[in-house]
């Protein structure tokens, strides 16, 4: 949802760019600005430069990043959000590490198929709670047995 902003006024720097495109640098109290607006005059992108650092914010219908090798995302907080859907695909492996609580919240179904699986409680019990049956169905049912 790209927004139309106002403009800014005395740009330090601006320039038209093809297609109708333009770019404008401009100073502000807390840095610099720099912008790229389409023709019609909605921001594309935005690189703020100031003493707290540099922030990017990028307004876009498609963004695809790819790298060759590695590709290392990281911050303080780190938020993904999706409107439709989220995908998340691995040819290889997929490990989680969280050092503090782990909470998944399904308003549907949840279901996780594998060759095999493993739950393991390291210190404290493992709980199993559903407001109607539990039902458990194997080949064999071993309790208290390794």
């Amino acid at each position: 949802m790209m927004i139309k902003e106002r403009n800014i006024s005395n740009p330090v720097y601006e320039r038209p760019l093809k297609k109708g495109h333009s770019l404008a640098i401009h100073n502000e109290d807390n840095g610099d600005v720099i912008k790229v607006r389409n023709a019609k005059g909605l921001v594309l992108f935005t690189i703020e430069v100031s003493t707290a650092g540099a922030t990017l914010n990028i307004e876009a219908e498609n963004i695809c990043i790819s790298a060759a090798n590695k590709l290392n995302i990281t911050g303080k907080e780190v938020h993904i959000a999706s409107e439709k859907q989220l995908n998340l695909k691995s040819n290889g492996n997929l490990d989680q590490q969280v050092k503090g609580n782990k909470t998944i919240t399904t308003d549907g179904d949840n279901i996780e198929t594998a060759k095999t699986q493993q739950l393991n409680a390291y210190l404290g019990d493992i709980k199993l709670k559903a407001n109607d049956d539990i039902k458990l169905n194997g080949e064999r049912v071993k309790l208290n047995c390794d």
